[in-house]
């Protein structure tokens, strides 16, 4: 594989947060006609133009209705939350790496001009980045046809093939190939069965497929390397910062892999785990009325091991405490990300990898950058914080 000259992004899904925003907003118009919103509408609309990706959900679920009244019922409630979109995680870091070294920058999405000022409107600093903008109203055909990506090619001055393609849903991973660039895919859909199979060396087509951003090595396309990294780990900014009651969890940590960890209450999660990319994470913990802190590594995520259906935080507090602590106040300041969620073929490779996750957690929390953060008031009791 060459090197890659030039970067092509899609909007929503890869770089902002919109899906969620998005989700909500068909669910409530499919609602008011009947139906229920499926998994397999919302693979058939995903990263399509908006009028688009209505006749797509029209067709799957058989609504009376056109897919511009749909769409006229839908805009009202986006419109009002577009300037609350958030960056996925590892967006920034990836835009401004690329700024930093600059490699040319350019962003292929369906979203209309006027609905991306509206989305971008919380990330203004970040538009100077993209050396140009390919939006869906400006091109004849949307994806999954290839004209967003091709003109955003040749806007950059590059072949096809000289540019690199990042994309979250199928449709989008459709129209870059067609157009000739090679694909990295961040999937937005679980069923990874609904993206090509990834051909390391092709010279253009999906090339790779990651967990999340944070997972983009650069190097790996002959782009230059990340120069943040912390002993191996990356570090979050801004950190997250979670707090909610202990309960009784699968009770899996301490009975089956010998490794006691907590669970907080699902309710104080919902939030911020819709927004996490599910990986293995460090950072500092505080409980209760104690002001002790201790160092914590923590999954977040599905659990392939065990099949989870509902992704889940389970903390792992690096100190042997005498008794449980259930119902007391759990705050978590999670600072760096170590890897993504991995399967394990047997119990003996997932608590050999869990103890080897302990052992980078505690090296990596001594550095300075990691360490401040123990002194951090939101993790001392809410009492002495007043």
């Amino acid at each position: 594989m060459g090197s890659v000259k030039g970067v092509v992004f899609d909007l929503d899904g890869t770089l902002l947060d919109t899906e969620s925003f998005v989700t909500e907003a068909v669910r409530s118009v499919v609602e008011a006609h009947g139906k229920t919103l499926t998994p397999e509408a919302m693979q058939a609309s995903t990263g399509r133009r908006p009028i688009e990706a209505w006749q797509a959900v029209r067709d799957v679920l058989d609504i009376d209705a056109t897919a511009q009244q749909l769409f006229d019922e839908s805009e009202p409630i986006l419109t009002e939350r577009w300037h609350m979109a958030k960056l996925m995680p590892g967006a920034h870091r990836l835009l401004w790496h690329l700024h930093k070294h600059k490699i040319p920058v350019a962003l292929a999405t369906s979203t209309s001009r006027a609905t991306f000022g509206a989305k971008m409107a919380g990330h203004g600093n970040l538009q100077s980045i993209f050396t140009c903008v390919s939006c869906g109203d400006e091109v004849t055909n949307g994806k999954p046809a290839p004209d967003c990506f091709r003109q955003a090619a040749a806007k950059l001055g590059l072949q096809p093939g000289e540019c690199l393609a990042i994309e979250d849903a199928p449709a989008g991973v459709e129209a870059a190939v067609a157009a000739g660039l090679r694909v990295a895919v961040v999937p937005s859909l679980r069923d990874h069965q609904a993206y090509p199979k990834p051909l390391p060396d092709a010279p253009a087509g999906c090339c790779s497929v990651l967990p999340s951003l944070l997972d983009f090595k650069p190097e790996q396309y002959g782009l230059p390397a990340f120069e943040d990294l912390i002993r191996g780990v990356i570090p979050l900014e801004p950190v997250w910062k979670l707090k909610g009651k202990v309960v009784k969890g699968f009770g899996r940590g301490s009975k089956e892999l010998g490794i006691p960890t907590a669970n907080l209450d699902a309710a104080s999660l919902q939030g911020a785990l819709a927004e996490a990319v599910t990986g293995i994470y460090l950072g500092w913990a505080g409980i209760g009325a104690s002001k002790q802190v201790y160092k914590m590594v923590m999954s977040i995520g599905f659990n392939p091991y065990y099949n989870n259906t509902q992704k889940t935080a389970e903390p792992w507090l690096l100190h042997t405490f005498q008794q449980d602590f259930y119902d007391e106040e759990l705050r978590l300041l999670v600072c760096g990300y170590i890897r993504p969620e991995a399967n394990f073929e047997s119990l003996d490779a997932l608590v050999q990898r869990i103890h080897e996750d302990a052992a980078v957690t505690k090296a990596a929390l001594t550095d300075k950058a990691f360490a401040a953060y123990e002194q951090d008031g939101f993790l001392a009791p809410q009492a002495d914080t007043a």
